[in-house]
């Protein structure tokens, strides 16, 4: 049994009667014979191939012949292999570029905020070394519209080049303040949030009145640019005062302890001691308090 992929045609220049004879002689098989004027075509099996050749290699004969499908396709295959393996590394290369990001583009009104753009993306997930999607956009894109004057913002990938879109309100941007974040009392740190800009101290630092909280700078690897400090702290301070009155009863400390709301919204704790007086009784009250302070957060 063969197969008809496994058949080849072949054309010479010959009698019928010579041709076959060299053919039967040789035990070739030979099919679908026939003539066209001097040319004599038949049908062989592709492992007779070389047997015709050999037969037929006078140059009166000439001999051609077309190959079964099995080796045509073989052939177109072998020699577009190259272009077969091109196509396939080409794929897999798009495919892979099109899951990362190499390059970040900033534009709009707000492209000079680049600085900070480019930290905000890089504290959501961002890195060119990460799969695009550990990139957090609805994140990134609230801290964006935080920076000052800012008034929209739009994340969109193309390819292997990030594309953020920042627009300004050029008029907000005249009153934003241009510089660093300080303390204005002497306390512990207990929270601090740099939106933009870098934290000065970390929480649970002690500072003093007049130390920076935030600075009004951006640091991206090596480098370091200036932007708009935007962010806030609370510090957890101290305070003291007195309170006189005639006797000492709980009306009296209630009274002494409510004078501690004039100092601070978000007093803590309460401490007192009394002390006697010739005109009554003094209240010495020590309290803990947060000092809430902020930058460009209006």
């Amino acid at each position: 049994m063969f197969k008809l992929t496994d058949i080849s045609r072949v054309t010479i220049i010959s009698t019928a009667e010579t041709a076959l004879k060299k053919l039967k002689n040789a035990k070739v098989g030979v099919y679908n014979c026939k003539k066209d004027g001097a040319k004599l075509i038949f049908s062989i099996k592709d492992k007779d191939l070389k047997k015709v050749f050999a037969i037929f290699s006078k140059p009166c004969y000439n001999i051609s012949v077309e190959s079964s499908r099995r080796k045509s396709l073989l052939s177109r295959a072998t020699a577009r292999i190259g272009l077969i393996i091109g196509a396939a590394a080409f794929i897999c290369i798009a495919a892979v570029s099109n899951a990362f990001v190499f390059r970040i583009e900033v534009s709009g009104s707000g492209s000079y905020l680049s600085a900070d753009v480019r930290r905000i993306l890089h504290e959501q997930g961002f890195s060119q070394y990460k799969a695009f999607r550990s990139l957090d956009i609805p994140a990134a894109e609230g801290k964006i519209l935080a920076l000052p004057s800012v008034t929209f913002c739009n994340i969109e990938k193309h390819g292997s080049v990030l594309k953020v879109d920042v627009q300004v309100d050029e008029e907000l941007d005249d009153t934003a303040k241009r510089t660093n974040l300080f303390a204005d009392k002497s306390g512990v740190v207990k929270k601090i949030v740099a939106i933009c800009g870098t934290a000065a101290v970390e929480v649970n630092s002690a500072v003093n009145a007049g130390d920076p909280i935030i600075y009004a700078y951006t640091v991206v690897g090596d480098s370091r640019t200036d932007c708009i400090a935007v962010g806030f702290a609370e510090i957890e301070c101290k305070g003291s005062y007195e309170y006189s009155a005639a006797t000492e009863s709980d009306a009296a400390l209630k009274a002494a302890y409510s004078k501690a709301n004039l100092y601070s919204d978000e007093v803590i704790s309460r401490t007192h001691t009394v002390t006697a007086t010739e005109n009554g009784v003094i209240y010495n009250i020590e309290f803990t308090y947060l000092q809430k302070l902020s930058i460009n957060m209006e």
